[in-house]
């Protein structure tokens, strides 16, 4: 297994740790009655980077 390939599986589970953490708490607050803006936008920021993220993946292949 190369390098470059390992790095990219590395970071692909960082992000996909990342979106799971972030829709627990999402669900967790939204049950509790609490504000979820500021969970909501860096939800959003995780996705835009996880979509970025597999978009150049496909270029490189």
């Amino acid at each position: 297994m190369n390098i470059r390939y390992r790095d990219c599986k590395k970071q692909e589970t960082e992000l996909y740790d990342e979106i799971w953490g972030l829709s627990e708490e999402l669900d967790r607050l939204s049950k509790e009655g609490k504000d979820t803006t500021d969970t909501i936008q860096r939800f959003g920021e995780v996705l835009e980077e996880f979509f970025l993220f597999r978009q150049q993946e496909g270029k490189t292949r």
